[in-house]
């Protein structure tokens, strides 16, 4: 039986409304507020709240095929203890100090996408990082206002597993425009990754959509195998109630890449196609927001090439 094409379907914008101010536990001494985010376009967040469903090897490829269409990319690594996101780009210097001695500069991956991780900060140390919440929570607004980053069309961060500390940091000081919410094609994953999504609805941004990741192997002789069985992308974004913006495959040239920093040298097309989805979405999103005064938010300078 043949497998059905990734149509070119539209995909719908997410509904846009005043903001009203989530339903959360008292935050006491730990109140967050927003960061300045004047130099970024866009804020994309990537979550999944389940590990092991290549989330940011998504997030990865999401900024290298953005930064492919000519857009200025930053890369934010919230998952301050497990932090892979400096090695997948290849950047594994200590980043330096401005020239007013104040912040940090980026590292700049071989193809110009812009990184921060801890990673990089603690690059000569083997020593794990035994963290409590408001430590993690300080660390990932640092990793953003301590660094000097450039004007940026698009901000990608990725979020750890989970829907406790970290991922409510990222929502309540980024204000995302938007979240993209990756999955595997198991049930057990779905179950999950629904949480997170009911999380970022929770903080009323804007689900772009899933992604269904690792959805089919292609063997050396050209036959295409469902490990996981088959595809339930669409069936697991309509409960959800969010749009479906694609499948991926398990690519297996992607871990030697990704562990020798050249994850930019895969090109795939149903990355691509993917990418231009949310791109698509995150531009639209942009035109149809007004800045709000005294949040540090700006309308994006240039969409670096999207359309």
């Amino acid at each position: 039986m043949d497998r059905p094409t990734d149509t070119e379907a539209p995909v719908p914008l997410p509904v846009l409304g005043a903001k009203r101010a989530p339903t959360l536990p008292p935050e006491g001494a730990f109140s967050i507020g927003p960061l300045d985010r004047s130099r970024i376009g866009s804020v994309l967040a990537v979550l999944s709240g389940k590990g092991g469903v290549g989330k940011t090897f998504v997030a990865a490829l999401l900024a290298a095929e953005f930064r492919r269409a000519g857009a200025r990319v930053g890369v934010l690594d919230a998952d301050i203890t497990g932090p892979s996101m400096a090695r997948v780009f290849g950047v594994r210097a200590v980043p330096a100090l401005s020239p007013d001695g104040q912040h940090i500069e980026p590292l700049c991956s071989t193809g110009g996408v812009y990184v921060m991780s801890m990673a990089a900060v603690t690059a000569a140390s083997e020593i794990p990082l035994l963290w409590r919440g408001p430590m993690i929570n300080s660390a990932i607004r640092g990793l953003f206002k301590d660094t000097r980053w450039p004007e940026l069309d698009y901000l990608i961060v990725d979020l750890p597993p989970g829907t406790s500390d970290a991922p409510m940091t990222v929502f309540q000081s980024f204000d995302p425009d938007g979240v993209v919410i990756v999955t595997a094609p198991t049930e057990l994953s779905a179950e999950v990754v629904a949480k997170a999504s009911s999380m970022a609805k929770t903080f009323e941004a804007p689900v772009l959509g899933l992604i269904e990741n690792m959805a089919w192997l292609t063997c050396p002789h050209g036959d295409r195998v469902d490990l996981f069985g088959p595809s339930r992308g669409p069936e697991y974004a309509t409960r959800m109630g969010i749009p479906f913006l694609g499948t991926l495959p398990i690519y297996p040239a992607l871990p030697a890449l990704a562990d020798s920093g050249r994850i930019e040298e895969l090109r795939a097309p149903e990355a691509s196609l993917v990418a231009d989805r949310v791109r698509m979405l995150l531009d639209r999103l942009r035109r149809a927001r007004k800045p709000s005064s005294g949040t540090g938010r700006s309308v994006a300078s240039g969409s670096g090439g999207a359309t």
